[in-house]
């Protein structure tokens, strides 16, 4: 039975053992950061007010972007198992003492220093969670393994949402903390027990030490912003991230506002953020693994680049139209499950179509400068909107922001082939004939122009 599980996963002879184990340390990491963001976010809500979300956006956007650069500069001088034990650590030393803030002082400041916690540790976790597969498995089992490994992720965020949703009522929504602190010790426990036995990461290589470690990050972030000027691909591209941030957060502000006046206690919120999440999560896992490819084999990668910023529209409209419970909901899937089923996946694919050697630029770009910018405009507009009158403006923001994001995706696909045109002349010779049907042919005629 193990066996043909293995074939069906793809899993070679000999691999069962390394992936149970990225299995097991990564349902911890997931269950954790589950638990963390629903009763950060409660907590928050509740004790501190959602009224300061959009200032938590622009300072998050400022923690992240400067968290980015240090991550880069200073993450190879050290085995990667070796920082997340560190990570493990100091993340479970700050819930403790958050915890002991709100249990035993009167200080509300404790709940946005949480809510920030949450942010940057759940970050910090995923990124690291690619260097660490990277320097444990070599090219070739890291794509065949990897969908399986962020799958044990998902489950793991799965069970962490009803582990939220049946402890919170009982326990209370702070005393969660310290059941993340529980995860976070047996991530540190299995992380060391493996490598106690197995060693440092195989593939890791450790970094030159000095000061001018922060200066190369800094310099890979200005070749990615000089590429932008000769990329049109990725000059589109970091548009459309720019405008699915924005639209994605100020749409997180708008379902929160009604989860927020529609459960009246923090343990209700709590639990009900749980079940969504398991919900949301359990569904995205559903479409992932049957749908997204499927989708992307028979209709093409461009069809489906569509699917998450009209999805995103519906979602605008619907809040416009009703804003209640319902159109909440339908706003929740439309950002937890749809945008890790379509819109990570595509933009995946359409970066590998850059230059291998200029893939690190671009997720500089994206990592340390479009995705801060994109949540401290969402902040500023949200801040903005709270001024005004009638606060369903923010709304209109949203769904312009939305339509922005549809059309520099059109832009995106009709760069796509371009850039892929423009590697493969650098590299082969391209009859002019062929020129056309790689730019206005239809599927099949490009593939087999490509192979030939």
């Amino acid at each position: 039975m193990l066996q043909r599980i293995s074939d069906l996963l793809l899993i070679k002879q000999g691999e069962q053992h390394q992936v149970f184990y990225f299995l097991t340390l990564f349902f911890f990491v997931g269950a954790g950061m589950a638990l963390g963001r629903g009763a950060s976010e409660a907590l928050f809500f509740k004790r501190y007010g959602i009224e300061h979300l959009p200032l938590m956006f622009i300072i998050t956007s400022v923690l992240l972007c400067s968290i980015s650069i240090i991550y880069a500069a200073f993450v190879d001088r050290l085995p990667s198992e070796k920082f997340y034990k560190i990570l493990f650590v100091v993340l479970a030393a700050s819930l403790l003492g958050n915890w002991y803030a709100a249990s035993y002082t009167a200080t509300d400041l404790v709940y946005p220093a949480f809510f920030l916690l949450y942010e940057v540790a759940s970050e910090l976790l995923l990124i690291h969670c690619a260097v660490y597969v990277t320097q444990n498995l070599v090219q070739t089992q890291s794509k065949r393994l990897t969908p399986i490994i962020l799958a044990g992720h998902q489950i793991g965020v799965i069970s962490g949402g009803v582990l939220l949703a049946t402890a919170s009522p009982y326990l209370g929504v702070k005393n969660m903390m310290l059941l993340w602190i529980v995860l976070l010790f047996f991530s540190y426990l299995i992380i060391r027990y493996w490598h106690a036995k197995k060693g440092v990461s195989p593939y890791f290589r450790a970094g030159r030490k000095g000061s001018s470690n922060l200066k190369q990050s800094l310099e890979q972030l200005t070749q990615g912003m000089k590429l932008m000027k000769t990329s049109r691909l990725l000059r589109m591209s970091s548009f459309s991230l720019l405008f699915m941030v924005v639209s994605v957060y100020i749409l997180a502000y708008a379902v929160n506002i009604i989860y927020t006046e529609q459960f009246e206690t923090e343990e209700s919120l709590s639990a009900f953020f749980g079940i969504l999440t398991a919900v949301t999560g359990a569904l995205a896992l559903f479409i992932q693994l049957l749908f997204t490819n499927r989708l992307i084999r028979d209709h093409g990668i461009k069809r489906v680049n569509y699917i998450f910023p009209l999805t995103s529209i519906v979602s605008y409209s619907l809040l416009l139209f009703s804003f209640s419970l319902p159109a909440a909901i339908i706003g929740s899937f439309n950002k937890e499950t749809l945008m890790p089923a379509f819109a990570k996946p595509v933009r995946n694919i359409f970066n590998s179509s850059l230059p291998s050697q200029l893939q690190g630029r671009a997720q500089a770009i994206s990592v340390i400068l479009v995705i801060p910018l994109g949540l401290a405009c969402a902040g500023v507009f949200l801040m903005l909107a709270q001024n005004v009158e009638n606060i369903y403006n923010f709304l209109i923001i949203g769904l312009a922001c939305s339509v922005a994001f549809l059309i520099f995706n059109g832009e995106m696909n009709q760069a796509y082939a371009r850039e892929i045109l423009s590697n493969l002349k650098k590299r082969l010779f391209v009859p002019d004939r062929q020129l056309n049907n790689f730019l206005h042919g239809n599927q099949k005629d490009v593939i087999k122009d490509i192979e030939q």
